[in-house]
């Protein structure tokens, strides 16, 4: 296994889908704001996770990242997209790397909650990790992409916070 992944907003639908799109090759944990039924806390498998709007969101994921060996998180909320792009470099001095476009990239086209016939992939640098994706993508893409209309460019996939 290439390490521990932690995928935001486990319980949603596209959370899950990510999740069994890297299983096998990762160790996936799924963390949620909402609330997580006892049961599926006490598999190890899933973490409760402050809201973006919380108080040093950052930091509190930060910590929990570390006390939990991750080693990769791929945020789905909006919300937390852009707040963890904008502090990858202080997950990065923990050795922890944050999968989203790069906010020098500029704006990228969002798909909230993409319908479950929407193949997605899962991007490191402009590399597939998971999923199929043809054509090569610039080095400053990171995160769960779909293509809502082949050979129209990629557009972020997230889930409305």
């Amino acid at each position: 296994m290439a390490g521990s992944i932690l995928i935001t907003y486990g319980t949603r639908p596209l959370a899950q889908r990510v999740g069994k799109l890297l299983q096998g090759a990762y160790e996936v944990q799924f963390g949620s704001v909402d609330d997580i039924p006892h049961v599926l806390l006490q598999t190890g498998k899933y973490i409760q996770l402050p809201g973006a709007d919380t108080a040093a969101f950052e930091h509190a994921l930060l910590r929990i990242c570390l006390d939990s060996s991750i080693d990769v998180v791929i945020p789905l909320g909006a919300k937390e997209i852009d707040l963890l792009a904008a502090t990858k470099q202080l997950f990065a001095e923990y050795g922890i790397t944050i999968w989203v476009p790069d906010a020098a990239y500029g704006a990228f086209d969002r798909l909230v909650n993409p319908e479950r016939r929407l193949p997605l992939v899962v991007l490191n640098h402009g590399v597939a990790v998971a999923g199929e994706l043809q054509e090569v993508q610039p080095v400053m893409l990171s995160g769960v992409f779909t293509q809502p209309v082949p050979k129209e460019g990629l557009a972020l996939c997230c889930i409305a916070d």
